[in-house]
């Protein structure tokens, strides 16, 4: 008798460890695709940056009154980061932003956050070919049924650098 408890404990177990693994497995599988859901939409905000279509790109930001972003050092709404964007956008002659490494964090199944190492070239008009070092990182939330960028964050790396080389000379 004792055997056989011993017999039915250890399949018990060995049941349950498969069942485990199981469930852990189509864990990982549903946070990638939640991932590559997320990613797709910050993806397009940077081709279209580097397209220079400034403006199509914030349209995967959220208007909602819990929204901000932070773009040097100022907390702006979506209204204000499209008036910045059209103030410098007809200066960039060219930009190409080059994501490092994908570094992404499933919160829950309807939130992602991003931190991205950017090497960054722009060419602004009259002012010499720049490049940079920034990282950006953003909250992506499905809203309804589609990913919106909820929270962004620029930093450059070093940015007195970043801005004595953007800023035109007299």
């Amino acid at each position: 008798m004792q055997k056989i408890i011993k017999i039915t404990f250890l399949i018990t177990i060995f049941l349950f460890s498969l069942n485990f693994k199981g469930k852990y497995a189509l864990a990982q599988t549903n946070e990638q695709s939640i991932i590559n859901a997320a990613k797709h939409t910050v993806q397009k905000v940077f081709d279209a940056s580097n397209n220079l279509r400034f403006l199509d790109g914030l349209n995967y930001y959220s208007n909602d009154a819990d929204a901000y972003y932070i773009n040097n050092g100022t907390i702006l709404s979506l209204d204000d980061l499209k008036v910045s964007y059209r103030q410098i956008g007809s200066s960039v002659e060219e930009l190409e932003n080059t994501i490092g490494v994908w570094k992404a964090k499933v919160v829950s199944n309807d939130t992602v956050i991003f931190t991205l190492p950017v090497r960054l070239k722009i060419k602004l008009s009259g002012v010499p070919e720049y490049s940079g070092n920034l990282v950006w990182s953003g909250v992506v939330q499905k809203r309804g049924n589609k990913w919106i960028i909820i929270h962004s964050h620029e930093s450059w790396l070093n940015c007195v650098e970043a801005a004595s080389a953007l800023t035109p000379s007299e």
